[in-house]
């Protein structure tokens, strides 16, 4: 028979997955709750159905990252997962709730912060995705959710300076196509005009150089 496992820790550090572990226990229940310390290890467990939260830490010997959160996205991906990291990085954040994650959270915060977001996720009330740090939270879901990659690498192009002629050129898209990818992305950042784009986008971590140009 399968276990009935609700709540997965990837994490490497003992005292803190221990925590975490300890954190789980209370939400779920004690058989509830599986840890591990490597991604590896993680993603050879099979036939989780029951599966509902992952908790991955992002510095993780051996696969991690990115590239380590994307696999339990392929593996699992109706679960939502909690990514936690000791950085503080915006544009790092930005990246890892755009690859899947449901929450991207400091280390440094209280475990009644982390408790309180395995709760809301649990019963289906975090909805966006949220960057939290011990300053706080920031709702990061409208700039992660409203761009599609089409939408996002005519962002990129228009943030580098290209005209629309040029962004079809390099994206093998005609230009009326790419008029309506770049009304798009105004809609989506809420803004009128190229030189508005891009400061918001650069506010967001959606990119980060950029030539400022107006229509």
């Amino acid at each position: 028979m399968n276990e009935v496992i609700t709540a997965l820790i990837i994490e490497d550090h003992p005292l803190y997955r221990g925590a975490l572990v300890q954190l789980m226990n209370r939400l779920v229940g004690e058989t509830a709750v599986r840890a591990v310390s490597s991604a590896e290890e993680g993603l050879r467990l099979q036939n989780m159905l029951s599966l509902s939260l992952i908790v991955l830490d992002l510095g993780l010997p051996g696969m991690n990252g990115i590239d380590a959160l994307s696999a339990f996205v392929r593996q699992y991906p109706s679960v939502p997962i909690i990514v936690v990291s000791a950085s503080e990085d915006r544009a790092e954040a930005t990246s890892v709730l755009r690859a899947g994650a449901r929450v991207f959270i400091s280390k440094a915060v209280s475990a009644e912060t982390i408790t309180n977001v395995a709760h809301r996720i649990l019963s289906g009330s975090l909805v966006e995705p949220e960057w939290i740090t011990p300053k706080g939270k920031t709702a990061m879901g409208g700039s992660l959710l409203k761009l599609t990659p089409r939408q996002q690498e005519t962002l990129e192009l228009l943030a580098q300076g290209h005209s629309n002629k040029e962004i079809g050129l390099r994206l093998g898209l005609a230009e009326i196509t790419v008029k309506v990818h770049v009304s798009a992305v105004f809609r989506a950042l809420d803004v009128v005009n190229r030189t508005q784009a891009v400061l918001a986008a650069r506010r967001q971590g959606l990119c980060l150089e950029s030539k400022e140009t107006d229509i």
